[in-house]
Order: structure tokens, then C-alpha cells, then sequence
């Protein structure tokens, strides 16, 4: 996140960060369901590489009806790892929404605010891993809800072990206590449509 008290990315007011532009978002999905069992790839090019879970993706703007390749490539993958917790919908949508105000859904470089980094702009100084491990996909949504051993921060199933009953804005902000909760609740729509895109057809990582 951007610090304690992070700078989130916009959605639809001005960023204080000149270069971000606005966060465009589609319509709601209707919701699918995660299968469980086997961990390779549900698809031929979800290669889930150390190359992949490292590189870093500098880019600008957010648009759910037209995602880049990394867009799409870490949407699934985030649906993949929650699938592999045996987590359902709501921890993804609250993941998805997270991942979209902090970074547009990128492994983002460099850092926006002091040391944050990757897709949940997680800061070393705040206890969320090293440098490397906030820049590392699966270390940072393992981080980020809260079942990982090498961060030190609450994650989501430590400050929301009831998430589930909660607005899905409100438990995102209770993880990452953002100077501006409003805007994880105006990216439900395109956490829910990516779910509706993405759910059925990734397979549970589990590595």
C-alpha cells in the first residue's frame, strides 16, 4: 500500500500523483464458481514463471473492457492463488478491487510513495517483506490476505476475519488504510466483472 496511510490510485477524482491518469471501469458481472483440485494453469498461457512473478510492469491507466497482456495475465493469477487458499468470490473481489486502486493491476515499478512496490504498493518500513518480497506476486497476495509467513503486517483474514459480511470497500481499506477508502468501493464493478470473465476457467496455485 501507499504507506500507512496510502495515496490509492483514483477512480474517478483527481490522483495527487500528476502522471496517473483516471481509472476507468465496466459493468458487473455476474459471479462463477472456483473449482478446486489440480495446480497447473487452466490455460496454455498462464505459465506461472519466476519471470512472471518478479517482473516488474510500468504502465499507466486502467480500463476493464481493455485490459493489457499483464493485466489479464495477473487478474487470473490472482483468481488462481485466492482458488488455491480455498477462498471464494468475496475474498477476490475484495483482492481484486485492491490490487486495481494500488497499481492498476500491475506488478508496479518503481515505487509511488516511499519504499511501497508491486501490486498492492505493500512497503517494506510497514513490515509487508523486503523489497524483492512486495515485488513478488504471489508473496504479495499471500501478504495481503494474510497467510504468509514472511510479512509481518495484518493481512485480510487478520483484520477482517469476517470479510465476508463486510462491504468489500471497507475491508480492502481495513487492510490497507488508504488516505482515500472511497475508491475501493467504486471498483467492485470491474473486480465483479473480472470475476465473471476470469473465475470459471482458472485453475487453484497452490505453490
Amino acid at each position: 500500500m501507499l504507506g500507512s496511510r496510502s495515496t490509492a490510485l483514483v477512480a474517478s477524482a483527481p490522483s495527487p500523483l500528476p502522471r496517473r491518469r483516471t481509472l476507468l471501469v465496466g459493468a458487473l458481472g455476474a459471479g462463477a464458481l472456483l473449482g478446486l483440485g489440480v495446480t497447473a494453469p487452466a490455460r496454455a498461457d498462464d505459465v506461472w514463471t519466476e519471470e512472471f512473478m518478479t517482473r516488474p510492469e510500468t504502465r499507466e491507466g486502467f480500463d476493464v473492457n481493455a485490459l493489457d497482456s499483464w493485466q489479464d495475465q495477473n487478474a487470473r493469477f490472482i483468481l488462481s492463488v485466492i482458488a488455491g487458499h480455498g477462498l471464494g468470490r468475496e475474498a477476490a473481489r475484495i483482492t481484486l478491487i485492491t490490487a486495481i486502486v494500488e497499481s492498476w493491476l500491475r506488478n508496479y515499478e518503481p515505487a509511488v510513495d516511499l519504499d511501497s512496490g508491486g501490486l498492492f504498493q505493500q512497503r517494506p518500513s510497514m513490515g509487508w517483506g523486503t523489497a524483492a518480497q512486495v515485488r513478488h506476486k504471489k508473496l504479495a497476495v499471500d501478504a495481503f490476505l494474510g497467510l504468509s509467513e514472511h510479512s509481518e503486517a495484518p493481512g485480510l483474514l487478520q483484520v477482517v476475519p469476517e470479510y465476508e459480511a463486510w462491504d468489500p470497500g471497507a475491508a480492502a481499506q481495513a487492510v490497507q488504510a488508504s488516505a482515500h477508502p472511497e475508491r475501493y468501493h467504486e471498483q467492485i464493478p470491474a473486480a465483479d466483472a473480472l470475476w465473471d470473465r476470469f473465475a470459471d476457467s482458472v485453475v487453484p496455485y497452490t505453490a
